[in-house]
C-alpha cells in the first residue's frame, strides 16, 4: 500500500510575493479611489433641462474655471426632462449658494465641454447648500443654432450690401463733386477772410498809433494844467496870506465905527431935539407970553 503525499505547505518566497501582489492591488484600488474622489466627502447637487445634448456622465463641473466635482449621472424623468446629478468635493459647498445657476459651458470654440457654477459664497453665520438641492439650469445657444442663425440672415445681409454699394455708386460721385466745390468755396473765403484780416490789423495799428499819440499830448497838457494848477494855489495862498492883515485891521475900524454910530444914536436920543421934533407946538406954546 502506498503512503499518501502531504499537502505542499507555501514557503517564505511565496508568502513574500503574495504579500507584495496585496500590497500592489490596495495601492492599485487607492489610487483609482482617489483619482475617482472615492475617499473625499462629496455633496451632490442636482438640477433639471429640457435637453441633454452635450451632457455626459463624469465631465467636470468648474466655478470660476477651477475643476470641483465632476457629473455623477443623467437620468431621463417620466415629464420628458432630464435629471443631472453633480458630485461636488465637499471643500467647496460653501462657494455655493441658492442663487448659483449651473450652465453648459466650453473651453474655448473647439475645446471640452464643462458644467460652469456661478459662485454665491455663504455669509458668515450661515449655513452652506445642503445635499440635494436643486439649481437652476441656464442654457446657452448652441453653435449650431447660431450658424443656422447667421446663414438666414446671410441673403438680407448681402441684399442690404448690394443696395449700399449701389447707392455708393450713384450717390459717391454727386457727394464728391459738391465736396470738391465746397472746399473751393472754403478757399476762397478763407482767402478773403485773411486778406480783410490783414486790413483791419493794418488799420488796428494806426488807431493805435494815433491813441497812442493823443495819450502822450493829453498827458502833456495834463501836466501843464497841473503845475498851472499848482500855481495858483500857491498865489492864492500867498494873497491870503497878505491880505488878512488888512481884513483884521478894517473890521476893528468897523468895530470902532459902529461902537461910536451907537453912542451918537444914543445920546441924540436923550437930547431935546427929537422931542422938539415930536412936539413942535408944544414947544411955542411955552415961549407965547
Amino acid at each position: 500500500m502506498t503512503p499518501t503525499a502531504s499537502p505542499r505547505r507555501p514557503g517564505p518566497q511565496s508568502l513574500v510575493f503574495l504579500a507584495g501582489g496585496v500590497g500592489l492591488l490596495g495601492l492599485f484600488v487607492v489610487g483609482i479611489a482617489r483619482a475617482g474622489n472615492w475617499l473625499t466627502p462629496s455633496v451632490r447637487l442636482q438640477f433639471r433641462t429640457l435637453d441633454a445634448a452635450g451632457l455626459q456622465t463624469g465631465m467636470a463641473v468648474r466655478i470660476s474655471g477651477f475643476a470641483v466635482g465632476q457629473v455623477r449621472r443623467i437620468l431621463l424623468q417620466p415629464d420628458a426632462q432630464v435629471l443631472v446629478e453633480l458630485e461636488l468635493r465637499d471643500p467647496y459647498r460653501s462657494m455655493v449658494g441658492r442663487r448659483s445657476r449651473a450652465e453648459l459651458a466650453q473651453t474655448g470654440l473647439l475645446g471640452d465641454s464643462y458644467i460652469a457654477i456661478t459662485p454665491d459664497p455663504a455669509a458668515v453665520g450661515q449655513p452652506p447648500i445642503g445635499d440635494g438641492e436643486t439649481l437652476v439650469f441656464t442654457s446657452r445657444p448652441d453653435l449650431d443654432d447660431l450658424l443656422a442663425e447667421v446663414a438666414s440672415s446671410r441673403i438680407p445681409l448681402q441684399r442690404a450690401v448690394s443696395s449700399g454699394l449701389s447707392l455708393a455708386e450713384t450717390r459717391l460721385p454727386r457727394s464728391l463733386d459738391q465736396l470738391d466745390r465746397t472746399l473751393t468755396a472754403s478757399r476762397r473765403l478763407a482767402t478773403r477772410l485773411e486778406s480783410d484780416a490783414q486790413r483791419s490789423s493794418s488799420e488796428l495799428n494806426r488807431t493805435l498809433a494815433a491813441t497812442r499819440q493823443l495819450a502822450q499830448r493829453l498827458e502833456g497838457r495834463a501836466d501843464g494844467t497841473a503845475a498851472d494848477l499848482s500855481a495858483l494855489i500857491r498865489r492864492l495862498e500867498s494873497t491870503e496870506t497878505q491880505t488878512r492883515p488888512l481884513l483884521l485891521q478894517t473890521l476893528r475900524e468897523l468895530t470902532t465905527m459902529a461902537a461910536t454910530t451907537n453912542r451918537l444914536v444914543t445920546t441924540l436920543n436923550e437930547s431935546w431935539l427929537f422931542e422938539l421934533i415930536d412936539r413942535p407946538g408944544a414947544h411955542l406954546k411955552d415961549r407965547r407970553p
